[in-house]
């Protein structure tokens, strides 16, 4: 067994992702550093390598988004990010945190391909999957999210967090709003 000498990195803009399984304990030389770790990284990464051994380090630091040419995020599914800009540009985004979530943070898994939300022109944080119970006491915050679900009913009895129809929650670093992404298989 693989003992960890150093604490694994923290991201700040997916902070559970220990807790929700993003980042497995378990034993592996990781593919980017060579080095036996005890942590896994099982989300998405965006690069022509199969990558299947990743450490959190790797990540953190950004080795590997440079060995790879990886994201971690992709760019196109960032919320607010145009590729072909028609007319007046919105609100630019904090570049540090782009860069941070792309190239230092694990993404989170999804049905489809993952969205990253914003607010405040910033990345939000990553808090976890939720279900509809878990989304009751936030209904007012989320309601410009949930504007594409006429029936707000069967959403919150047939969301869940690990279900068909997931649901997945993020917080604004600044003013803490939360703000929904919903996916479904």
């Amino acid at each position: 067994m693989i003992r960890a000498t150093v604490p694994p990195p923290h991201f700040p803009f997916n902070p559970n992702a220990y807790k929700l399984g993003i980042i497995e304990q378990q034993d592996i030389v990781c593919e980017c550093c060579q080095q036996p770790r005890a942590y896994n990284y099982t989300g998405p990464i965006f690069c022509v390598a199969d990558v299947e051994e990743l450490c959190p380090w790797c990540i953190a630091d950004g080795s590997a988004a440079r060995k790879w040419d990886a994201e971690f995020q992709d760019l196109a599914s960032v919320e607010g990010h145009d590729p072909n800009p028609q007319g007046a540009a919105p609100a630019a985004l904090n570049p540090a945190s782009v860069e941070e979530v792309l190239f230092h943070s694990p993404a989170y898994n999804s049905w489809q391909q993952g969205v990253w939300l914003t607010h405040c022109q910033d990345m939000c944080v990553f808090v976890g999957y939720v279900g509809g119970n878990d989304i009751r006491p936030l209904l007012d915050e989320l309601r410009p999210d949930l504007e594409a679900w006429p029936n707000e009913e069967f959403l919150l009895r047939n969301l869940s967090a690990d279900g068909s129809l997931t649901g997945y929650l993020f917080q604004c670093r600044h003013c803490n709003l939360h703000r929904l992404h919903i996916d479904c298989d």
